[in-house]
């Protein structure tokens, strides 16, 4: 039995859940707000025209905004910021900020640039899976969509395929804006030592299906390395090692160091692990909740499982990734190559 679990991981999963939802708990106490932090040295190197924000923390939104390729300007909570932000943005000529994901503030946020005549973008990364159960999900998407009918703005976008035509067939217009190819960062590799290592890198909540994962991690006979061991107790047999939130940099050698890594999620919208994942070199498991893969029916059926809560399809689903490992991983970028201009594409008309 391996099971190793970092000091800080509970503490770092809890603050992570408190960013995300404690802007509707009433009655919270006040944040500590974090500083602005931009992804360029000056306004004078970059084209300001379009501008997006987005939380530091939440590793896959943040991939998916850097993928982009815009100036990004990032914070844990933008309410303090809210009006400096705005007049720096219209000083340096911004005709367009994006909101990715809605961190804490972004309303405010909002409100401020409308006044400064900026336009705004929302884009949602939730699946309405989440809705009505996930703390805070559902309600961003009606925040939303109620700065939208105020005219403060001007296009909702959504990276759930199929999300934009059910919101526009219930009186609320809102577009598909698929994720891009994400752009890695330097990093190392680790030697994880003998025997099958399988990456469970996901939080077990939102219905990322960790146990379910690690029962198949258990049938495959491997090492499974997550984020955050749940709280099962007949898990206690299995090789497990835990560790924790990690830099982004560093999640992604640790994805790297695998032999195979799995994202076989319950829900999903357009997710960047698994493409991070495979132009690293590492096939990854993904289950039939996103648009990946869909239209390149081989490649599907070698990465992808269609009964995401039977750890035994998970298994018979990985030994065929594992078996074919060398061609997934080349059409996977393939895939992904081609799909990036369609999404550059879609983005280019929405922030338009």
């Amino acid at each position: 039995m391996l099971r190793r679990r970092n000091a800080a991981s509970t503490q770092s999963w809890i603050s992570s859940m408190v960013d995300r939802i404690r802007r509707f708990v009433a009655g919270a106490a006040a944040p500590e707000f974090s500083e602005l932090h931009r992804s360029f040295a000056s306004w004078d190197d970059i084209d300001p025209t379009v501008v997006q924000v987005c939380h530091p923390d939440w590793h896959g939104v943040r991939t998916a905004t850097r993928a982009f390729r815009t100036p990004i300007i990032e914070s844990t909570d933008f309410t303090p910021f809210a009006d400096s932000l705005a007049d720096e943005l219209a000083l340096h000529g911004v005709s367009t900020l994006v909101v990715q994901a809605w961190p804490p503030g972004s309303a405010a946020l909002i409100e401020a640039v409308a006044q400064r005549s900026i336009a705004a973008r929302i884009v949602s990364h939730s699946s309405m899976a989440q809705h009505g159960t996930d703390a805070g999900e559902g309600e961003a998407v009606v925040e939303a969509f109620t700065l939208a009918a105020r005219g403060l703005v001007q296009k909702v976008g959504f990276v759930k395929e199929g999300l934009a035509e059910a919101f526009t067939a219930m009186g609320h217009p809102a577009v598909y804006v698929p994720n891009r190819i994400p752009e890695l960062p330097e990093y190392e590799t680790t030697d994880l030592g003998d025997g099958l290592h399988v990456g469970i890198l996901l939080d077990p909540y939102w219905r990322k299906n960790v146990t379910t994962q690690l029962g198949a991690a258990a049938i495959l006979g491997a090492t499974a390395h997550v984020t955050r061991i749940p709280e099962v107790g007949y898990l206690n047999g299995l090789s497990i090692v835990e560790h924790g939130s990690v830099p982004w940099e560093t999640f992604i050698g640790l994805q790297a160091s695998m032999d195979l890594n799995m994202n076989v999620t319950l829900s999903e919208c357009h997710p960047m692990s698994p493409m991070e994942s495979y132009l690293s070199g590492v096939p990854c498991l993904v289950s039939a909740t996103s648009s990946l893969f869909r239209d390149d029916p081989d490649l599907y059926a070698l990465t992808t499982v269609t009964e995401a809560d039977n750890p035994r399809a998970i298994a018979e689903r990985a030994t065929l990734l594992l078996e074919n490992r060398s061609e997934a991983i080349e059409r996977a970028v393939e895939w992904m190559n081609t799909h990036d201009l369609i999404a550059a594409e879609r983005f280019a008309d929405f922030v338009a």
